[in-house]
């Protein structure tokens, strides 16, 4: 059988930086279009030494397997704390695992297995041919899977309702309040795509500038002339976003956000800070007894 390198390399570099994009997606840990692709050479550029250098065992060993995968993690985020690092290496471990996974059984039931070198699956894969559409039903399979197991583990591990507390910064100044993850809470900015966690405007009101919060103070949030005309002149401009809802008792409505410096989530030794977060201003109480003045969006825990 005719190996075609330049097929194998860009094969790899498919499926690598599909596994660290969802890698990013499920731990939470953003990064850059450009890091998923060097962290996605830098492991196909690992198998094409495997295969073009079989008499060098360094790099069939474990232990060269396993820098491996750190190193593409390394290159693909960064990490503020050791515990995120090895969050991040497990959660690409598994979804490395449900990939090869859902790639075997589809070469099972494929009557051309390929070849075996040097301990690297090599099927045969013509770029025009159609088992290009069998490596993308490995994607969408491996993808399902890991979304099946995710939705149970979230399910298992994380309760519908959990009060936590968070700190809200902008600039010099912060403001501490309690929150609550709630599932129901699905709102991301359409702009950025960034998760929304919705703060009562009475509770955050101290970070915002004067002419931001006369709009909330005059019952103005829902005259979006007047949003508008007071948004584009503000200093916070570039902060600022108007978020659509269709929750809070209310349809089509529009909500008025901000981008904060970052937030801190937990206490003590358990924070964790978020900078890529839109906070919504909600003009109205949340909770009667003012047990929570938040509401988080789920995917920040």
């Amino acid at each position: 059988m005719e190996i075609y390198l330049d097929i194998v390399i860009l094969e790899n570099i498919v499926i690598n930086y599909l596994i660290l994009l969802v890698t990013s997606r499920f731990s939470k840990n953003r990064t850059s279009s450009l890091r998923l692709f060097l962290g996605s050479v830098a492991g196909t550029a690992y198998l094409v030494l495997m295969i073009l250098l079989p008499e060098v065992k360094v790099y069939t060993t474990l232990v060269s397997k396993f820098l491996l995968s750190i190193g593409m993690v390394a290159i693909t985020f960064s990490f503020n704390r050791f515990s995120v690092f090895l969050k991040t290496l497990a959660l690409f471990y598994a979804t490395t695992f449900i990939f090869a996974g859902a790639g075997f059984a589809l070469i099972f039931f494929n009557k051309d297995w390929g070849i075996i070198r040097n301990g690297v699956l090599i099927s045969p894969l013509n770029f025009f041919d159609a088992k290009w559409t069998e490596l993308l039903l490995a994607v969408a399979v491996a993808l399902i899977i890991f979304r099946v197991i995710w939705d149970a583990v979230q399910s298992r591990f994380v309760k519908e309702k959990l009060l936590v507390d968070i700190s809200i910064a902008v600039e010099n100044k912060s403001i501490g309040l309690p929150a609550l993850v709630d599932t129901g809470n699905s709102l991301h900015d359409p702009l950025t795509n960034l998760p929304v966690v919705v703060v009562e405007f009475s509770a955050i009101k101290d970070l915002l500038p004067d002419d931001i919060k006369s709009i909330f103070e005059q019952n103005h949030e829902n005259d979006l002339n007047s949003v508008t005309a007071k948004i584009s002149s503000s200093d916070w401009f570039k902060r600022f976003r108007l978020i659509p809802f269709t929750s809070l008792g209310r349809e089509n409505g529009m909500m008025i956000g901000f981008r904060p410096d970052y937030i801190e989530i937990g206490a003590d030794d358990g924070k964790k800070d978020i900078r890529d977060v839109i906070v919504g201003i909600y003009n109205r109480t949340l909770s009667a007894n003012e047990q929570y003045r938040a509401l988080m969006n789920p995917e920040l825990i």
